[in-house]
């Protein structure tokens, strides 16, 4: 083929991979500008992926070696291994206090992939998906590569990130197909009441809309205790629970995940599976089911982290004027307001990692709700945190 016979460069690709590009993927720009300067030798304190820095739990590591000797380095079944499956449904049956079965299961390498998965087999070209603002800074890819259109529904940060009834049920219309939750929430922390999820299962039962919950982060719940649409009755037929062990478990690289939904949608994710992936790796599997019938104190531990360190970049912010933390209620991120600046996010951030050499992300990857605020990880041990703020406590009056 000739230059002259090249098609133009806007249908070179299908539309439905532009469709991931939005500014949710731009968010992670940072990070990455952060991690070549480390590499090059900078000191940067890097606060912006969502990766813990404590080890996963010995048991788990030992249980993927037996696996690995013992020669499970082949396929597995595409749905996930057997045990896995029935082990996930026992922790969720446990959890939500209703019955959940193996077969309602279907294993993917971590939540991401399975809520893309999910919204693969639930959502299509017309559709609309409501997502609570702010989202996880994927949400809109993942929606809008299924060719549905994300209708944003914000829960104010001058109200604590609390859900409004009235503005949620503004938001379904005739092609609302999904309603998508995060509790607690990436990246506010925000976790919502047993009220608030009744509210937003009985919409869905009422519209007909599937409710997706991301619940990745329900063990770090600290302040208010976690609850799951899981024990609405009203939604029961048209529930995924999406979950994984990265953050329960320090287990981000393993890349385990599970969707858990009526029993015809586990067997369309399955299908899916099998076209896209093939089935995860057996011994991570083995190491998974370990994480969840062996012992469970990092949940704790971790939980109890996450407190320390939310506390202490609280009590350290409180020098870095005019900066305004909001307080979480749960999760690994406090969201900052940066407006008193003068500068927007994405430049805040920016000039924060070049000139006092501090990753955070900016908020315009989690909405326009949250477009003034930059996301900062408690990732990172105690004296690392209280660096970060004296940096910027020492940067912000240059400004």
């Amino acid at each position: 083929m000739t230059g002259t016979d090249a098609p133009p460069p806007a249908s070179r690709f299908a539309s439905r991979t532009r469709a991931v590009a939005t500014a949710g993927s731009a968010g992670w720009a940072v990070s990455d500008r952060a991690a070549a300067m480390r590499a090059a030798g900078a000191d940067v304190i890097e606060l912006t992926v969502g990766d813990v820095d404590l080890a996963t739990p010995a048991h788990v590591v030992a249980a993927a070696h037996r696996s690995l000797d013992a020669g499970r380095t082949h396929y597995a079944p595409i749905a996930g291994e057997p045990a896995l499956r029935a082990a996930i449904a026992e922790r969720a049956a446990r959890r939500y206090a209703t019955r959940v079965s193996a077969d309602q299961v279907a294993v993917f390498p971590g939540a991401q992939c399975a809520l893309f998965s999910a919204m693969q087999c639930l959502a299509g070209p017309g559709d609309e998906v409501i997502v609570l603002e702010p989202i996880y800074a994927t949400y809109a890819a993942v929606v809008g590569a299924a060719g549905a259109t994300p209708v944003a529904v914000s829960m104010r940060a001058h109200d604590r990130f609390a859900l409004d009834p009235g503005r949620l049920e503004r938001a379904f219309g005739p092609r609302t197909r999904a309603v998508l939750v995060n509790s607690p929430n990436n990246p506010s922390g925000g976790v919502l009441g047993a009220s608030d999820l009744e509210c937003i299962a009985t919409l869905c039962a009422r519209h007909g809309a599937w409710l997706i919950s991301d619940e990745v982060y329900a063990e770090l719940a600290f302040e208010r205790p976690y609850t799951s649409p899981a024990s609405v009755a009203a939604i029961a037929d048209r529930l995924v629970v999406v979950d994984s062990l990265s953050k329960s478990h320090a287990m981000t690289g393993w890349r385990i995940g599970w969707a858990i939904g009526p029993r015809d949608l586990a067997t369309h994710l399955g299908a899916l599976a099998q076209a896209e992936l093939f089935g995860s790796p057996p011994f991570v599997q083995d190491a998974a089911l370990a994480a969840l019938t062996g012992p469970q104190d990092v949940c704790a531990t971790l939980r109890a982290t996450y407190l320390e360190r939310r506390d202490v970049l609280l009590d350290a912010l409180a020098a870095c004027r005019p900066l305004r933390p909001f307080r979480p209620d749960g999760g690994m991120f406090v969201l900052v307001d940066v407006s008193g600046t003068g500068l927007a996010a994405g430049e805040f951030a920016n000039r924060l990692l070049d000139e006092a050499g501090v990753a955070v992300v900016p908020g315009e990857a989690f909405g326009a709700s949250v477009a003034d605020c930059v996301r900062v990880g408690l990732t990172q041990p105690v004296a690392r945190l209280r660096e970060a703020c004296a940096r910027m406590a020492e940067w912000l009056p240059g400004l």
